[in-house]
C-alpha cells in the first residue's frame, strides 16, 4: 500500500523518530496460494551482524517432544546483514515477483500450524557423529522470537490477533512501532487486534512490500489492512468492510476516511471506527479508499485503490458432438453447446478455425443452442468464450472431442501392421507431450485402420478407436499424444490420440481389429528390451515382422536425432539394423508353451548348455538357470505371461511364455 506523509512528518521519521531494536526480528511471514511462502527478518540494531550467529530452528506439525526443535536450519555462511535492512527466505517454487526479492530459498516453509523460531546460535552441540545438527542436539540456545510454538499442533493454523486463523492462507506484518523480538511462543500473536504485534493481511497480499521494512518507529502511522491495495472483489459482492488500524496514535486523534468511486468526486466521512462498511457496491466500479489519522492536522494516512469485477454470466451447459455421416472414408462432425445467461454482454466465439458457427447466439439470446458444423472426425479442438471487458469477465474454455464416425471395419492379415518404434519416456519434452509410436504397413497395399482399437496391455480400459487412418503400402505412420510440432518435440504426426499412456518401464501395445490381435509389442522394464530415455526403442530393419517384433533381442535404441533433440526416427526407417550371423547358426525351441505342466522343453542345435533367465511382465526376474538336460522348471511360477531369455555360445534370443 501507499504510505502519505506530509515532509515535515517524513523529516521527523527520518530524523529523530527511530529508536534502535535490540536484536532481529521476524517482520513477515506469507503462507499463501500454491508454494507462495516466506520469511523476513529484520536488523533494526544499528548496526551489521553476521547470520552465522543466527538460526531458525522450526518443528512441522505436532513437534516429536513438546518445547523441542526437530530440524535446525542455518543461513547461508558468512552473509552479513545490515543495519535497516531485511532477510527474506522464499519457498523455491513461489511467485517469481517473490524469488525476485528473497536472499536464500527453503522449502519447509509453514503450512500454518509449523512453528519457526529465530534463534541466537550460541548453544552446545553435542553431535552423535554424523556431522548434522539434528533433534535435541543443539542445546543452551538463546530464543529471540517466535512464529507460533514448539508445543502443539494448532490444527490449520494459529490465531492471530482477531483472526482465528491468522497463520493460514494469510500475510503477516509486523507493526512498525515493535522494537524488540518476541521470545514467548504465541505471545507477538495477541489476543486482539489491539494487542497483536502483528496486522493480518490476506492471502497472497504484501509482496510489494517484500524486502523492505522499518520497525521501532515512535511516529504515528496507519495501515489498511483489507482490502488490500490492486486487489479485485467477487462480482455480487454488495458491500466492503474497510479495515484498518493505528500506531503511536495520540490520544484524542480521530480517523477520517475518503472514497472516490470511479475517479469521481471525493466522500469523505469524519471520526470513523474499523471496520468502515462502504455500502452498497456495485460490479465493475473501482475505488479509491484513503483513511487519515487527525488531531487538528492529518498525522499519518494510508490509500488503497480496488475494485469488485464484473460478472461472467454465459454459461455453458451440456455438449454434444455427432458424425454428418458415417463411411469408411474422411467424415465430418457437428458440435451443439447448450447455453444460459446469454444477452448480458457481447460474446466472441473462437474455434481455432475448425467449422462453422452457427445457431443462437449468446450476445442476443438468453438461453439456446451454438452449432459448430463442418468439422473434419479426429480433429479436437478448443472453444473459447471471451465476454466484453468492458461488462464481463467471462474468458474460458470448453474442449471439444471428436466423435467416432465409423463405417464398415476392414481388417487386414495378422502382421500385416507392425509397431516398429516406440517413444515411451521422451527428454526434450514430457512424457504426456512427447510420447509417440511408429506402425508399418509390410503389404505392396495401403491399410485403412479406420475402426482398429489400439489398447494398453498393462492397463486395462487404457484405449482408443481410430477415426480415420490409412497407412501406405510399405509405409510407416506415427501415433502421437499431441500433433503439435511446436510443443511435442518435433515429431510429425499422423494421428493424435489420448486415453493411452506408454510406461516407462514395462508396459505394451495391441492392435486390435474386432477382436482379432494384428499385432502386440510388450517391453520389459530392459529384461530384454531396450529401456532409453531420451532416445525411441526401434525394431530392426532386419525383423520386419509380427513374430520377430516380440523378441526384444530384437530392438535397438534410435541414434539419430530430430527436432527439439530426442533420439529417433518416427515415420521413417529405423536406425537399428540386427546382425544375423549368430542366430542363422543357432536355433532354439522352447514347447510346450502354454504349459500346466511345471516345466518346459528347451532345445537348440547346438550341444554346449543354454541359459535360461526367465522375467515376469514387470521385468523383475523370477529364475535364473543353466540348463543341461533341455528341461526348465517352471512349477514355483504363478499363471500369466513371462519372458524368456536363452543365451549360448554368446547368442541370445528371447520368448514368451504362458503359465496356466
Amino acid at each position: 500500500m501507499k504510505k502519505l506523509y506530509f515532509l515535515l512528518f517524513t523529516f521527523l521519521i527520518s530524523a529523530s523518530s527511530l529508536a534502535q531494536a535490540t536484536d532481529l526480528f521476524f517482520s513477515m511471514y506469507a503462507e499463501g496460494s500454491s508454494n507462495n511462502k516466506f520469511l523476513q527478518i529484520y536488523n533494526g540494531t544499528g548496526m551489521s551482524v553476521n547470520l552465522d550467529d543466527y538460526a531458525f530452528p522450526n518443528v512441522s506439525n505436532a513437534p516429536a517432544v513438546v518445547g523441542e526443535y526437530e530440524y535446525w536450519n542455518t543461513f547461508p555462511s558468512g552473509v552479513t546483514l545490515a543495519d535497516g535492512d531485511v532477510f527474506v527466505i522464499a519457498h523455491g517454487s513461489s511467485d517469481p515477483a517473490i524469488l525476485a526479492v528473497a536472499d536464500m530459498t527453503f522449502n519447509f516453509l509453514s503450512n500454518g500450524n509449523d512453528g519457526f523460531a529465530l534463534v541466537a546460535n550460541d548453544g552446545v552441540w553435542t553431535d552423535d557423529g554424523d556431522g548434522n545438527i539434528e533433534a535435541g542436539e543443539m542445546t543452551g540456545f538463546t530464543i529471540l522470537d517466535f512464529l507460533g510454538s514448539w508445543d502443539a499442533d494448532p490444527g490449520s493454523g494459529w490465531p492471530v490477533g482477531d483472526d482465528n486463523n491468522g497463520t493460514q492462507d494469510q500475510t503477516l506484518t509486523r507493526k512498525s512501532s515493535i522494537c524488540s523480538p518476541n521470545p514467548i511462543p504465541l505471545d507477538s500473536f495477541g489476543s486482539d487486534a489491539a494487542t497483536s504485534e502483528w496486522i493480518v493481511g490476506p492471502i497472497d497480499s504484501g509482496w510489494a512490500e517484500l524486502g523492505s521494512y522499518t520497525g521501532c518507529v515512535t511516529t504515528p502511522t496507519v495501515t489498511i489492512s483489507t482490502p488490500g491495495d490492486g486487489s479485485t472483489v467477487a462480482s455480487g459482492t454488495t458491500s466492503i468492510d474497510v479495515v484498518f488500524s493505528a500506531e503511536n496514535a495520540p490520544g484524542g486523534s480521530t480517523f477520517d476516511i475518503t472514497i472516490s468511486i470511479d475517479a469521481g468526486p471525493p466522500a469523505t466521512f469524519s471520526d470513523v471506527s474499523s471496520p468502515f462498511t462502504i455500502t452498497p457496491t456495485v460490479d465493475g466500479e473501482s475505488y479509491e479508499v484513503t483513511v487519515e489519522l487527525v488531531d487538528g492536522s492529518i498525522l499519518a494516512s494510508d490509500t488503497t485503490n480496488f475494485e469488485i469485477s464484473f460478472p461472467c454470466d454465459l454459461q455453458i451447459g451440456t455438449i454434444t458432438s455427432t458424425c454428418d455421416a458415417i463411411t469408411s472414408g474422411l467424415d465430418t462432425y457437428t458440435t451443439t453447446l447448450e447455453f444460459t445467461g446469454g444477452g448480458t454482454s457481447q460474446y466472441s466465439i473462437d474455434t481455432e478455425g475448425n467449422g462453422t458457427v452457427s445457431g443462437d447466439d449468446p450476445t442476443s439470446s438468453a438461453t439456446g443452442t451454438i452449432t459448430i458444423s463442418g468439422v473434419d472426425e479426429a480433429i479436437n479442438f478448443i472453444v473459447t468464450f471471451t465476454g466484453d471487458p468492458a461488462n464481463s469477465t467471462c474468458d474460458f474454455t470448453r474442449n471439444i472431442t471428436s466423435p467416432v464416425c465409423l463405417g464398415s471395419v476392414t481388417c487386414a492379415n495378422v502382421g500385416d501392421i507392425i509397431i516398429t518404434e516406440v517413444m515411451q519416456d521422451p527428454n526434450a519434452v514430457g512424457d504426456s507431450t512427447g510420447e509417440y509410436f511408429e506402425v508399418y504397413n509390410t503389404t505392396a497395399s495401403p491399410i485403412d485402420m479406420q475402426g482398429w482399437i489400439i489398447k494398453d496391455e498393462a492397463s486395462a480400459g487404457e484405449e482408443f478407436t481410430i477415426s480415420f487412418l490409412t497407412v501406405p503400402a510399405n509405409g510407416y505412420a506415427v501415433f502421437g499424444l499431441n500433433a503439435d510440432m511446436g510443443t511435442n518435440g518435433g515429431v510429425v504426426v499422423d494421428y493424435e490420440y489420448s486415453g493411452v499412456s506408454l510406461g516407462n518401464s514395462s508396459d505394451g501395445l495391441i492392435i486390435d481389429c474386432t477382436g482379432t490381435i494384428i499385432d502386440q509389442v510388450i517391453w520389459d522394464n530392459g529384461a530384454t528390451f531396450p529401456d532409453p530415455t531420451g532416445a525411441s526403442m526401434e525394431l530392426s530393419t532386419t525383423a520386419l515382422d509380427a513374430v520377430s517384433n516380440d523378441d526384444g533381442a530384437n530392438w535397438g535404441t534410435a541414434v539419430t536425432s530430430f527436432g527439439s533433440g530426442d533420439l529417433g526416427t518416427p515415420g521413417a526407417a529405423n536406425d537399428f539394423t540386427l546382425s544375423t550371423t549368430q542366430f542363422d547358426t543357432i536355433k532354439f525351441s522352447l514347447y510346450p508353451n502354454p504349459t500346466n505342466t511345471g516345466f518346459v522343453t528347451i532345445t537348440s542345435n547346438n550341444n554346449e548348455a543354454i541359459q535360461a533367465q526367465v522375467f515376469d511382465v514387470l521385468g523383475k526376474q523370477v529364475l535364473n538357470n543353466t540348463i543341461s538336460n533341455n528341461r526348465l522348471n517352471v512349477s514355483s511360477l504363478n499363471a500369466g505371461l513371462y519372458i524368456v531369455k536363452l543365451t549360448q555360445n554368446n547368442a541370445s534370443v528371447t520368448k514368451k511364455l504362458i503359465i496356466k
